[in-house]
């Protein structure tokens, strides 16, 4: 889903290789400690904070009034789908230690809402998470909800992004608890930094806007 940057199945093992070359090309998968310091990794979240997108960047409809960061509307039964839908809202705070910065606008349509997060990593991590999220979604073709017949249950289909780096998209649509939802998901690497951004809705939703905030974010992260 999206433009794919390596073969399915082989990505982490992919990761850990190039990132085994950092003397050859550092910029990859970066360099420093194995973990962040408590002084780095709060300078590094003000900087990520710094980066998200001001109301004059978002795409018109969008609230000036930023929430907490996107949750999933509901736990996949399938894996592969539940990781896509965690890290689409950033992944889990309390389990990892990396810088993070996660923000929530709602939209003017009913249900809408545009999501994003931003962590960043040191090392070979933000290979690895993408690689494991890229993974993910080639595993996902429908995500369900656990009970069958409640209504609950997303087609996955491709969903072009274009921006620079290393990107993967997917469209899921269908209903939720009865209801027509539709919801995009894009990730992107750039340098230590994973990008995940959600655009979600009761209805039809925008491509061009899921589009222009991901060539937003992933610009102010590559200036």
């Amino acid at each position: 889903m999206g433009r794919r940057t390596r073969t399915p199945g082989i990505r982490a093992a992919a990761a850990v290789a190039v990132c085994g070359l950092l003397a050859v090309a550092p910029i990859a998968c970066g360099t420093g400690p194995a973990r962040y310091t408590r002084a780095d990794a709060r300078a590094e979240q003000a900087r990520l904070r710094g980066l998200l997108p001001l109301q004059e960047d978002m795409p018109e409809g969008f609230s000036a009034r930023p929430r907490d960061g996107w949750r999933p509307p509901f736990r996949a039964e399938n894996p592969e789908c539940r990781t896509v839908l965690n890290m689409a809202g950033g992944g889990s705070p309390r389990r990892t230690t990396e810088p993070r910065v996660t923000v929530t606008y709602q939209g003017d349509d009913v249900g809408e809402l545009a999501g994003v997060a931003l962590v960043s990593y040191t090392g070979a991590g933000a290979a690895l998470r993408f690689a494991e999220i890229s993974d993910a979604l080639d595993g996902c073709p429908v995500a369900a909800g656990p009970l069958a017949g409640r209504g609950t249950s997303l087609r996955v289909s491709p969903l072009e992004v274009d921006v620079p780096g290393d990107v993967r998209a997917g469209r899921l649509r269908g209903r939720l608890n009865g209801y027509p939802y539709e919801l995009h998901v894009v990730f992107a690497r750039v340098g230590n930094t994973v990008v995940s951004l959600v655009h979600s809705g009761m209805a039809g939703i925008d491509e061009e806007s899921t589009r222009r905030l991901a060539r937003i974010v992933v610009g102010r992260l590559s200036a």
